[in-house]
């Protein structure tokens, strides 16, 4: 399950998704298409129903989008999804759009889960298939959003 892709089947760019100019998709709507994208993965993999199981829930903590180049209208578009990390209490996702006529990604995104509950940790071990490797290694890119995210949590933690 690590490092797994699950691709999203198909979506599209419409009139109801473009920004003020008319010209692409609005900001707004990828990360509409990012929850719809990882809910879907949280049930296909089983992860959701462990988290639930173990009386847990799951919040969407931080979140990151790098926009490349525009989803202009009517065009066709998959998301994909895939752990990349996790800890004690977070599961960290990278997701993807990618056009389907040139399978350029369009724009990519880091997203730190937090689960309040059972441990992480255990969920995942519960899950890997024995044939796939345990546990990604986290890229540079990942240890930097990381450091970033606990830099700006300490500057917001109360000082006495």
């Amino acid at each position: 399950m690590p490092g797994q892709l699950l691709k999203v089947g198909k979506g599209y760019c419409f009139t109801n998704d473009l920004d003020i100019m008319f010209l692409h998709m609005n900001n707004a709507r990828y990360v509409r298409e990012l929850d719809f994208a990882r809910f879907h993965f949280y049930d296909r993999t089983g992860l959701y129903k462990k988290i639930v199981d173990g009386k847990g829930t799951v919040v969407q903590s931080a979140c990151s989008i790098r926009y490349r180049r525009p989803i202009s209208i009517f065009t066709p578009f998959t998301v994909t999804t895939k752990i990349i990390d996790w800890d004690d209490r977070n599961i960290y996702i990278q997701q993807n759009f990618i056009t389907i006529s040139d399978n350029f990604i369009r724009a990519t995104v880091l997203s730190r889960q937090t689960v309040n509950g059972p441990n992480v940790q255990e969920i995942m071990e519960s899950l890997i298939d024995e044939d796939s490797p345990f546990k990604p290694n986290p890229s540079l890119e990942l240890k930097h959003w990381k450091a970033c995210l606990e830099e700006s949590s300490n500057s917001l933690k109360k000082k006495d």
